[in-house]
């Protein structure tokens, strides 16, 4: 898998190269806020459990009218377009969204890019009408909030400024099991966030867990093990930079996105890269340390930072010591670890 840079209509993001994404697949993807504007929606306030609805489901959001005119786009998007079944699962965040996209087989498909591009207008049109007012009355008139229809007809009104970053992110659901995965990462998306907000103590101390049948010390967020995608990374410091083994690294880190996590020591210089390029890609990061945690230990302060935000997590097999062992005994204890979760058998 190899970085390749696509215009998408003026959205700009990386893909994977050589894939056809008019394919009949689940795609995950994700939109993101652009900094200043109001909010889609609100976590529920904190220090109280959530509300339930009608049918008795746990309210972690607060809705507001955006959310509800995001909602009303999205429900009746796919009714403009033959490749596309209805979205059904879906997630509006305060600062972004996920959804999950089934694109159909027909003889006529649509490029996953053009839909994206389709959305964003008509989430876009219908932002603006939610935040000067009218958004409610004039969302109810047409369903798709304003959206441009196959046959290109445009929505009416003045040219708005962007509501989404331009870069977005997809995942392919082609594995057994993923679609389940990801259907249960978006549900979950709102209580993770409040969870979040309400314990950052708890994603900054010393721990246990079971992962890959073995037991771990750990510090930071454990739900990270429970994402749809665990990609690992173990680079040799041999390789060149630039050179096929590193840009073939670099281009799975950057495919790394939200719903996703790099796993590994993220020692040598390939595999720092590779953690640099996941963070910035909004991906997380299970970092294998060949020491464990004392009752008082902390990451540096950046990447304790990460860890109080959820998207660091440090695993070790080993047991914290009052003195570091020498280079030779860290050096062997990171291939153990990797040869546990790296092993055709993990």
């Amino acid at each position: 898998m190899e970085k390749n840079e696509q215009q998408d209509s003026g959205s700009k993001t990386y893909r994977l190269k050589g894939f056809d994404y008019t394919k009949p697949y689940f795609y995950m993807v994700t939109l993101k806020k652009r900094a200043g504007l109001p909010a889609f929606s609100a976590l529920a306030p904190p220090g109280k459990p959530p509300v339930r609805d009608a049918e008795g489901r746990e309210c972690w959001l607060a809705p507001n009218a955006v959310t509800f005119a995001f909602s009303r786009v999205i429900r009746g998007f796919a009714d403009k377009w033959r490749c596309l079944a209805p979205i059904k699962s879906f997630v509006v965040m305060p600062d972004h969204l996920h959804l999950l996209l089934k694109i159909e087989k027909v003889s006529d498909p649509v490029p996953l890019g053009t839909l994206v591009l389709q959305l964003v207008k008509g989430l876009g049109e219908a932002f603006w009408r939610a935040v000067e007012g009218d958004g409610p009355a004039a969302i109810g008139q047409d369903g798709d909030g304003g959206a441009l229809s196959p046959s290109g007809r445009a929505a009416a009104g003045p040219p708005r400024p962007p509501v989404f970053e331009r870069a977005w992110h997809d995942w392919i659901v082609l594995k057994r099991g993923q679609l389940e995965a990801f259907g249960r990462y978006i549900r979950e998306n709102p209580r993770r966030a409040w969870l979040r907000r309400e314990n950052r103590r708890f994603f900054t101390r010393p721990g246990k867990l079971g992962f890959a049948g073995r037991e771990w010390f750990s510090y930071g967020n454990p739900a990270l093990l429970e994402l749809p995608v665990l990609e690992a990374f173990r680079c040799s410091r041999s390789w060149a930079v630039d050179g096929a083994e590193w840009r073939e690294a670099m281009g799975r880190a950057e495919r790394i996105g939200p719903g996703g996590a790099g796993v590994g020591t993220f020692m040598s210089p390939c595999e720092k890269a590779c953690g640099n390029a996941i963070y910035r890609a909004g991906g997380s990061l299970v970092v294998l340390s060949p020491e464990g945690f004392p009752d008082r230990w902390h990451p540096p302060r950046a990447k304790e930072a990460l860890c109080a935000a959820g998207r660091m997590l440090f695993l070790s097999l080993y047991p914290p010591q009052a003195a570091r062992p020498d280079n030779a005994t860290l050096y062997r204890r990171c291939h153990e670890m990797g040869d546990v979760l790296f092993s055709p058998k993990a």
